[in-house]
């Protein structure tokens, strides 16, 4: 694929000259604009200005002059020792992590094209650029791209809730009747609720109508008049089930409560408050600077469409920001000062999710994905840590790099991916394949065939590519996981296996169009 990634990129990384925090910019050419220790200019630091013309006899200048001297001697003995003591103390201090290295390996398997930072112990240790934010102009991503943020907008509104709840203007416990007098079983739906996903409301991307909703500018309102007709997921609190709708709601909440629009009460008292001046709501007919266009896997090369037009305005609230990685760190370095709220002391992390590594490390983290763009966000509160990636390809590869480039930084060692298989020889029999296939009741997969190739899609998505690895295995590079097919004794498809084990039984022959 012809992207950016293979042009030098330039790295921040943050390090100390012996004990005094001095800011490095390292290309991977190998330059360096670290500040030299020759002992000579420490020397030259160290030397006092002479005796003025004049002054005292000769005995008196000969003094001056000695001491002189023996300064000179101290300040050069001094230095040496200074560059003997980098030099141990560089050779005792473990390398930096190859991250770069990591994210490259992403990138040459066509998984990634964004933007990376992370953040450690108050520092940025790497930053780069990968790939481009225009394609058919060959305009590349850097540190000022601005990405779509898709889910991780719902840190954002939960905070805006959290805010509200400590002005008094509102509790976690009060029901969506207050705010939706006669919305049915608004009396047993909470504000906690559908910040926590318990709240049983239907996802919109699951409704039967969203594939044509999505063409249309649905207002908060009208999302509100759509839900409203459908029967709840389950008994609210029940269970959690992942759900934009809840806020969707929200956000329409904060607009009644503070009688603000949910943007200019997000700039006003997070945005600006945090200094994140690149960050906004995206909206399609507007200009806005530096912002990436969107594109989605494809077969051939490079790899890669543009994604299709949606109106946005539906995701209010749930996933309608824009913003940069450094917008985002000093967002999650605000989440780390408590300077809105201790989210340690939530009865959760609302907005984001609790996670914990295989090594015990804990951390809270969000992501998100819409068409053209992947994200994912992550602050390890014990271990000073931050993680952000940005993508502009819809690949869920953001979130494995993540979790790899947060282990690297904690000093373990992940594995790369290696190079992915690819077999060029076309998919005999495609239509074989096609169909739906049942992941659980109410969400189905759907697989079609065009030609020699194949296209899956969920609920309410678009059909993107399954690339071909071996005789009944695919890689669906959107979710990034691997799909795999399942034959009868008669040699007919009857399962799909999600990720080569989950399986989803086969429901029907014809896919929805």
């Amino acid at each position: 694929m012809s992207d950016g990634a293979s042009r030098p990129g330039r790295v921040h990384l943050l390090s100390k000259f012996c004990g005094v925090g001095v800011r490095e910019t390292q290309s991977f050419t190998g330059t360096s604009n670290v500040p030299s220790a020759h002992p000579s200019r420490a020397a030259t630091a160290a030397v006092s200005p002479g005796p003025k013309p004049g002054v005292g006899g000769k005995r008196e200048q000969e003094s001056l002059q000695e001491r002189h001297g023996l300064s000179r001697q101290t300040a050069l003995i001094f230095g040496l020792l200074l560059v003997l003591f980098c030099a141990a103390r560089t050779l005792s201090e473990p390398p930096l992590p190859k991250f770069d290295d990591h994210v490259e390996a992403y990138v040459s398997n066509r998984d990634f094209t964004g933007s990376v930072l992370i953040g450690k112990s108050g520092h940025v240790v790497f930053q780069k650029s990968y790939g481009m934010a225009n394609y058919e102009w060959s305009i590349p991503n850097t540190d000022k791209t601005k990405f779509h943020i898709a889910s991780v907008t719902k840190t954002f509104t939960a905070a805006a809730i959290v805010i509200l709840e400590q002005q008094g203007k509102l509790t976690l416990n009060d029901p969506l009747s207050k705010y939706f007098p006669n919305y049915l079983n608004g009396d047993r739906i909470t504000i906690e609720q559908m910040l926590a996903h318990s709240s049983g409301l239907p996802d919109y991307y699951s409704l039967p109508e969203y594939p044509t909703k999505k063409y249309q500018r649905v207002t908060l309102a009208d999302l509100i008049e759509w839900v409203k007709t459908k029967p709840l997921d389950f008994l609210p609190g029940s269970k959690n089930s992942y759900s934009n709708t809840g806020y969707g709601f929200l956000a329409y909440i904060i607009e009644q409560v503070t009688g603000k629009p949910y943007d200019q009460f997000i700039t006003e008292e997070i945005l600006r408050p945090a200094g994140m001046k690149d960050t906004g709501t995206l909206r399609d007919e507007a200009l806005i600077p530096a912002r990436a266009d969107g594109y989605q896997p494809a077969l051939g090369s490079p790899g890669l469409r543009n994604a299709p037009f949606y109106d946005k305005t539906i995701l209010t609230g749930s996933g309608s920001l824009y913003s940069t990685a450094g917008d985002l760190y000093a967002w999650c370095r605000a989440i780390e000062a408590n300077r809105f709220f201790d989210i340690r002391k939530l009865a959760y992390p609302y907005g984001w999710g609790a996670r914990e590594t295989k090594s015990k490390h804990k951390y809270i983290e969000q992501s998100g994905r819409d068409p053209g763009f992947a994200s994912h966000i992550a602050v390890f509160l014990d271990d000073d840590l931050v993680v952000i990636v940005l993508g502009n390809l819809e690949d869920a590869a953001v979130n494995v790099m993540a979790d790899d480039l947060a282990a690297l930084a904690l000093g373990e060692n992940p594995r790369s991916p290696a190079a992915r298989a690819k077999t060029t020889a076309p998919v005999p029999h495609t239509g074989d394949y096609a169909g739906r296939y049942e992941v659980n009741p109410t969400f189905l997969i759907d697989v079609r065939a065009e030609g020699s190739d194949l296209y899956l899609r969920g609920t309410g998505g678009d059909y993107l590519p399954l690339e071909p690895l071996a005789k009944d295995s695919f890689f669906y590079r959107q979710l990034y996981v691997k799909v795999a097919f399942q034959r009868d004794k008669a040699g007919k498809i009857e399962t799909l296996l999600w990720n080569g084990d989950y399986p989803c039984k086969k429901v029907s022959v014809k896919p929805q169009p």
